[in-house]
């Protein structure tokens, strides 16, 4: 009886600690999935993009083009749409052009900070697009991240996006 109660003990303790260090995020593991989010882009592949986005995904950009300023405020559905939509505009783009006009994405993470209690972390990035060495956009972003059980989710955040395309 005392040894059944004590392997309960263990293996409470043990589950209890597997769980919490599933649900930590470190500074590795979100230059990992920012990686990992820029080669589906690179690959024109909009579903892990759209997988990794929490159900309240939420995100606020402004969008500065030729004309006034616009403000879009979309959620999952409408994000995920709108990625899915323009990576198809832009593989249609690549392989008539038979890569010659592919696009180039860089991503330069300018800050990571893990918040207190260590399951989420607010990420600061700068990307770039080019097409053909011509710069298309470039966008300040700041997001927030989580992790829970071995999987980091984005919870959106805030945008500006300069469009270049004349």
């Amino acid at each position: 009886m005392i040894k059944t109660v004590l392997l309960g003990i263990v293996l409470l303790v043990v589950g209890l600690l597997v769980y919490e260090h599933g649900c930590r995020i470190s500074d590795d593991q979100v230059r990992a999935h920012m990686r990992t989010q820029l080669d589906a882009m690179r690959r024109y592949d909009s579903a892990p993009l759209c997988d990794a986005m929490a159900d309240d995904f939420r995100v606020r950009s402004v969008e500065h083009t030729r004309g006034a300023p616009q403000r879009i405020d979309a959620g999952r559905e409408e994000a995920c749409t709108n990625l899915r939509d323009g990576l198809a505009v832009f593989e249609t783009l690549s392989q008539r052009t038979s890569g010659l006009l592919g696009l180039d994405i860089a991503v330069e993470i300018t800050r990571i900070e893990i918040l207190p209690g260590g399951r989420r972390a607010r990420v600061e990035a700068t990307s770039t697009a080019r097409i053909a060495d011509r710069l298309i956009w470039r966008t300040r972003a700041k997001g927030e991240l989580s992790r829970t059980l071995w999987r980091i989710r984005d919870h959106g955040g805030e945008s500006q996006t300069w469009s270049y395309i004349q």
